[in-house]
């Protein structure tokens, strides 16, 4: 697969390049992701030194690729999976602005995804923020899914394969999927709570806001380290490897499944993008729910970005961020166990009318 930006063949909006700001926010901007990224992995690491996680939330292999050979990948079987059976295959991305975190933060997730759906469970890795500006990370992510599938060692049924992820890790299934060599290959994506329209900067985002006076957005400040470090001035922000809002329907995983927070700034993009996807730009009340064909949205009310995860939580409140997480989870299992058998009746359904 090509390491150069790929030309889409498609009627792509009018470039919007990234503008130069001023030194004083740039420097700004500097300062405050580079210390976010020093404080954010030393408590990590000590916090993981003291409090080691337990084996049932342990990867059962760490692997490394040589397409990206210093990116890990965590694999995590189902607890009842027996040897010789193939497994439908989730690839799962960690949020964290582009910019910090590792796929171990994920751990929780994914061994309960694997039990809750029986998938292998591939946690992945990408280059960060500000050493790496886009389009490095989206690579990374297509380069190591491709390696993954294609693995002879890992029992995967390559007719089942979905991709999700939390934050920029939604944003970077997205992108990733309409790359060659993954494109037609995923099935069905999960994006949490994602970030999909780079063309509006975060100061236009925090303005659009409509719970203002409710809760105060987690993003409110640290949105403008991350857009300053992950996208350099001159991209374009309407590349649809970075705002795939902007992509075509084609381009993307036939089927989609967004889910929102409802005190996030990033919620209305990400509720913009999967009404379009399913023809519902007219409905007067875009925040409700719906599932229509392919596409689904839900909105998890009363929730701020990132409410899957929060970090050294004290136990009433992870109590309460599970008893949240809890129903969106498996309302998101029976849509990809429904998404995944629908994709492979329409494989044996080409394949045998080829035969005939």
């Amino acid at each position: 697969m090509s390491e150069t930006l790929i030309a889409l063949d498609q009627e792509s909006a009018p470039p919007l390049l990234k503008i130069r700001l001023p030194f004083p926010h740039r420097l700004n901007c500097f300062i405050r992701l580079w210390l976010f990224k020093f404080l954010a992995s030393t408590v990590v690491a000590v916090h993981r030194w003291l409090y080691p996680a337990p084996l049932a939330l342990r990867p059962a292999l760490i692997k490394y690729y040589p397409c990206r050979p210093s990116l890990q990948t965590r694999v995590f079987f189902p607890p009842n999976y027996q040897t010789g059976t193939l497994l439908p295959l989730y690839l799962d991305i960690h949020g964290g602005g582009f910019a910090v975190g590792d796929p171990q933060h994920d751990d929780e997730f994914c061994a309960m995804w694997a039990k809750r759906t029986g998938m292998l469970v591939v946690s992945l890795n990408y280059s960060k923020a500000p050493l790496h500006f886009f389009p490095v990370g989206v690579y990374d992510i297509a380069a190591l899914a491709k390696a993954v599938i294609d693995h002879p060692s890992l029992p995967i049924d390559k007719t089942k394969v979905a991709i999700g992820g939390f934050s920029s890790g939604g944003n970077l299934a997205l992108c990733a999927s309409q790359l060659p060599g993954l494109k037609g290959r995923i099935k069905a994506a999960l994006p949490f709570y994602p970030p999909v329209d780079f063309s509006h900067p975060p100061s236009e985002k925090l303005t659009r806001r409509t719970y203002k006076a409710v809760s105060k957005d987690s993003l409110e400040f640290a949105s403008y380290w991350f857009d300053w470090g992950y996208v350099a001035p001159g991209q374009n922000r309407c590349d649809p490897l970075l705002s795939p809002c902007l992509a075509r329907k084609e381009d993307l995983p036939p089927w989609i499944y967004i889910i929102g927070a409802q005190w996030d700034m990033l919620r209305l993009e990400a509720q913009k993008m999967i009404h379009a996807l399913a023809d519902l730009e007219d409905v007067e009340d875009q925040e409700e729910d719906f599932e229509k064909g392919t596409y689904k949205w839900t909105l998890a009310r009363g929730c701020t970005h990132g409410f899957t995860h929060n970090f050294g939580q004290k136990l009433e409140r992870k109590k309460k961020r599970e008893l949240q997480s809890e129903p969106i989870y498996e309302e998101a299992h029976k849509w990809l166990k429904k998404a995944l058998a629908a994709t492979n009746s329409v494989v044996r359904m080409r394949t045998l009318t080829h035969e005939i």
